[in-house]
């Protein structure tokens, strides 16, 4: 019997259940003859008759109907375990929704750490370059907002935004402390979602006003909008802890000793798939920490 093929069980269940081939075989959606086939193929398997073809309804063999009522409660209890399983994901795997900003700069260099201390749980990374789209069909999102505007069932604070003037080393130590001076450089902006009045942000009390940007000073891109930083381009705003690696390397310095605290941040965001999902959570409580 373990030689037999599934398909062909499968096809007999259906058969004796409706005692109909038509109606077996539009259940398991083929044709009528297919289910014929698979009935006398098991049949030939075994050695005996199954099925009597008579009009409008087959009949049990005696030997079929011991075989049903062995089939019957097994292949239920099958299908509600196949159901389970599609319906359940991997405990161990935990899906993470970000952008690609945070994980090229701050992430991808600490993923390490989290595999060695929890070598069973295995991270599905998902970036895309902005993360307003928040993808419900994942276990974590990690954005950045304010927290009153992102969703989740858990929300906890990555670390909130330092907001500091970035540019290459040679050109930050030549404007020094000087606002004045760092309002006349070429101001780069990233004007996607909540980024658009930054520079305003940054200014805010000081008297200064910027001039609005240019075509050319403007980036969609994060990613874009560092490369132009890194590559001299100009002046961007970054947030500290996400660049620290970047002033570390001697690529990137902070300009002036001005600091712009909000409330908003990097928030990591269990959502509603993963409530009850001990690896999930695992994975939050360490990103937070």
């Amino acid at each position: 019997m373990a030689a037999l093929n599934w398909k062909l069980l499968t096809a007999f269940e259906s058969v004796a259940r409706h005692r109909n081939f038509t109606r077996a075989a539009r259940e398991m959606n083929v044709q009528q003859p297919a289910i014929s086939r698979r009935v006398a193929e098991l049949e030939a398997e075994l050695g005996v008759k199954l099925l009597k073809r008579t009009r409008p309804f087959a009949t049990l063999t005696r030997e079929g109907e011991v075989l049903y009522r062995a089939l019957a409660g097994g292949i239920m209890q099958v299908s509600g375990a196949l159901e389970q399983v599609r319906q359940r994901p991997d405990q161990s795997c935990v899906s993470v929704n970000t952008t690609i900003g945070f994980a090229s700069c701050y992430l991808m260099k600490r993923l390490p750490e989290f595999r060695a201390m929890h070598p069973n749980i295995s991270i599905e990374l998902i970036s895309r370059d902005q993360n307003d789209a928040y993808d419900t069909d994942t276990d974590v999102v990690i954005a950045f907002n304010h927290p009153d505007r992102l969703p989740g069932t858990r929300k906890v604070l990555i670390f909130h935004e330092s907001m500091v003037a970035v540019a290459k080393p040679a050109l930050a130590a030549s404007i020094g402390d000087d606002l004045e001076a760092l309002a006349q450089q070429n101001l780069l902006c990233l004007t996607m979602g909540i980024h658009g009045n930054d520079w305003a942000t940054f200014f805010d009390g000081t008297g200064i006003s910027v001039q609005p940007p240019t075509t050319d000073q403007k980036f969609t891109s994060f990613m874009v909008y560092l490369q132009a930083a890194l590559n001299g381009d100009g002046v961007i705003l970054g947030w500290e802890t996400l660049l620290q690696d970047h002033f570390d390397l001697g690529q990137l310095a902070p300009i002036t000793d001005r600091r712009i605290e909000t409330l908003r941040g990097y928030f990591g965001c269990l959502m509603p798939r993963a409530s009850d999902k001990p690896s999930a959570v695992t994975f939050l409580d360490w990103v937070s920490a």
